[in-house]
């Protein structure tokens, strides 16, 4: 799956200094997969939302909530934005 606005990811990490590992643990999950529907998605991240075509994703090992648009088709991931909270 490509991962686009990746830029979000790169503020997140300056933002969140000790999130750096997880955030690219995420992106490498993410990149480096094919998902073809939500249900291979969830067997990766069991702590997941969703609404939509938009996931929520708890980020392993922070507080951080990632929220992306995803693309099951197309195989693409468009990160929206990358706060703390919980879900």
């Amino acid at each position: 799956m490509k991962v686009v606005a990746t830029h979000r990811l790169a503020e997140a990490k300056e933002k969140f200094p000790a999130s750096k590992t997880a955030l690219d643990g995420w992106f490498r999950i993410m990149n480096f997969t094919d998902f073809p529907s939500e249900l291979a998605l969830r067997q990766s991240f069991a702590e997941m939302r969703n609404s939509g075509n938009e996931y929520w994703f708890l980020v392993p090992g922070t507080t951080l909530l990632l929220k992306a648009m995803i693309n099951f088709k197309a195989q693409v991931a468009m990160v929206k934005d990358i706060r703390p909270g919980v879900l």
